[in-house]
């Protein structure tokens, strides 16, 4: 994931990447990502993992 507010404005700032054995998986994968991180992960901007330091 990359956050760019004006590039990715309509899936709140997140451009999302997946990729299947090496390769980056079709548009159509990639628009599944943004309503399972925004139902999942809200209150972490998105993101499923946490900082560890």
């Amino acid at each position: 994931m990359v956050k760019d507010s004006s590039r990715y404005a309509a899936s709140g700032g997140w451009g999302f990447g997946r990729f299947i054995d090496g390769k980056a998986a079709d548009k159509a994968q990639h628009e599944t990502c943004p309503a399972c991180h925004s139902a999942v992960v809200r209150n972490h901007d998105l993101v499923f993992t946490r900082w560890a330091p």
